[in-house]
């Protein structure tokens, strides 16, 4: 039961860690210059960032936007990608 526990443990302890490198991620690309402020952010940054080889940014640019899933984000920015190296 204790090895149950403790690794539920890790896994939320995992899930919070990653979830706040994904947003300090966010914070720095707009200190940077990479982003808008918040709540600004359009299609065209999206692009932008695909072509600058940021997809992780896209992705997260893209949920910011269209307040969707990372997985379906993921799904869209990848055709996106796909249709601009055509």
């Amino acid at each position: 039961m204790i090895v149950i526990y403790t690794t539920l443990i890790v896994l939320v302890c995992l899930l919070v860690f990653f979830n706040t490198f994904r947003i300090w991620s966010l914070i720095d690309a707009r200190r940077r210059g990479k982003l808008p402020a918040k709540g600004r952010a359009t299609m065209f940054d999206v692009r932008h960032l695909l072509m600058e080889g940021e997809k992780e940014l896209a992705i997260q640019v893209y949920c910011e936007i269209f307040q969707t899933t990372p997985i379906k984000a993921k799904k869209d920015v990848e055709e996106l990608e796909r249709s601009l190296k055509v």
